[in-house]
């Protein structure tokens, strides 16, 4: 099974801090990261597009402006997760965890986020046009300002 090494991690920092200067950004397009634990990092901007994170651990970590276009997350743990202005158009959460998640501004146009508990989860600009959000926890859902044409499942 794939995982992502310190190396890449390091070389990812470096790229974050230096402004792309050096390092290199963090690319896992495609890859399986299905169970792996990656909480806490910093992984922003980082492409992760159509990449599995099935049961994943990604509690915590900072994933702020990344591409996971077509990615999924089905039953991964995105609580406390940062994925603020992240592309998230087409990905699949089905009963992913995102208690309170950052997904301020992020683009889940088409996003499949059935049984997924959002509690206190902040979707403040977020685009969710035609986002299904049927059988989800939305105690405390922010949605202020957010993009909701043909959005299913929206409770109250």
């Amino acid at each position: 099974m794939a995982t992502i090494t310190n190396e890449e991690l390091l070389a990812h920092t470096q790229w974050l801090e230096s402004g792309g200067k050096s390092g290199r950004k963090l690319d896992e397009t495609g890859m399986n990261l299905a169970s792996n634990v990656l909480s806490g990092l910093n992984m922003a901007k980082a492409q992760f597009v159509g990449t599995t994170f099935t049961k994943a651990d990604l509690s915590d970590t900072n994933l702020s402006g990344a591409d996971f276009s077509g990615a999924n997350f089905d039953s991964a743990n995105l609580s406390g997760v940062d994925l603020s202005d992240a592309d998230l158009g087409g990905v699949s959460m089905r009963n992913a965890n995102l208690t309170n998640a950052n997904v301020r501004g992020a683009d889940l146009s088409g996003a499949n986020l059935e049984g997924a508990n959002l509690t206190n989860a902040d979707f403040t600009n977020a685009d969710l046009i035609a986002a299904n959000l049927t059988g989800t926890i939305q105690t405390g859902l922010i949605i202020t300002g957010a993009k909701l044409a043909d959005t299913q499942g929206l409770q109250g």
